[in-house]
C-alpha cells in the first residue's frame, strides 16, 4: 500500500471513523475563526461546498462516518488548512471495517503530497499550461478565479498580471499585500484578503483581453 503505518484490524471499534476525526478538527477550526455553525455554513456555501448549519453540526457531531474527498478539499480551502490540518490528533482513524491507520502516518503522507499538485478547477487544459512553467511552482487559484469570472483563459490573467506586477501574479500580489498588515485574525484575513482581491482586479482588468464573446 502506498500509505504506511495501515493496520487491518477486527476489534476496537472505538477507533474513530474518518467523519469524526474531521468533525473534530472542523469544530476546533471553526471555533477558532469565531464561527458559529450557521455563519460556517454560510461561509462554505459561498466557497462551494452546499452545506447547512445542520451538515455543520452533523459532521461535528461525529454522526457521519465519512467524507467525500471534494467536500474535504473544499473544507481545507476555506479554512486555509493544509489537508493534513483535518486530521490533526493522535492515536488510529478507521478507514473501514477492517483497515485503520496512525494519523500521524497520514498526515506526514498528505504533506509529501500536498507538494507536488497545483489544484484548479479549470481542466486538464490549464493544467498541461502550469506543467509547462519553468518556475518554482506556486499557486495561480486567484488568477484561475478571476479568468472564469471574466470568461478568459488563466493564462491570460497569468500574464496581464506578471506585466503589471513584476513578475508576481495574481495570487502572490494579493499574498504580498496582505502581508503589509501584519497580523490579523483569521476573520480580518478573509475579509481583508476579499478586499484586496477585488482593488487587484479592478487595477488589472483594463490589461486584460476582452472575452471573446465581446470580441
Amino acid at each position: 500500500m502506498i500509505l504506511s503505518g495501515i493496520v487491518a484490524t477486527d476489534e476496537d471499534q472505538k477507533v474513530p471513523t474518518v467523519g469524526q476525526v474531521v468533525g473534530r478538527n472542523l469544530a476546533r477550526l471553526r471555533q477558532q475563526w469565531g464561527q458559529t455553525q450557521q455563519e460556517a455554513a454560510t461561509v462554505l456555501r459561498a466557497d462551494g461546498l452546499a452545506w447547512t448549519a445542520a451538515n455543520v453540526a452533523s459532521i461535528e457531531s461525529g454522526r457521519r462516518e465519512t467524507i467525500d474527498f471534494g467536500a474535504l478539499v473544499l473544507l481545507a480551502g476555506s479554512y486555509e488548512t493544509p489537508l493534513s490540518g483535518l486530521f490533526l490528533g493522535e492515536g488510529d482513524m478507521r478507514l473501514s471495517a477492517d483497515v485503520t491507520v496512525e494519523l500521524v502516518d497520514l498526515r506526514r503522507w498528505l504533506d509529501q503530497e500536498a507538494r507536488l499538485t497545483i489544484t484548479l478547477s479549470s481542466g486538464p487544459a490549464v493544467q498541461r499550461w502550469l506543467d509547462s512553467i519553468p518556475a518554482e511552482r506556486v499557486s495561480f487559484q486567484a488568477d484561475a478565479e478571476l479568468a472564469a469570472r471574466l470568461g478568459l483563459r488563466p493564462e491570460d490573467v497569468y500574464r496581464a498580471a506578471e506585466k503589471l506586477w513584476g513578475g508576481r501574479n495574481l495570487h502572490q500580489e494579493r499574498d504580498r499585500r496582505l502581508a503589509e498588515y501584519g497580523d490579523l485574525t483569521p476573520a480580518q484575513k478573509r475579509t481583508r484578503r476579499g478586499h484586496i482581491t477585488r482593488q487587484l482586479a479592478k487595477e488589472l482588468e483594463p490589461h486584460l483581453p476582452k472575452p471573446s464573446s465581446q470580441a
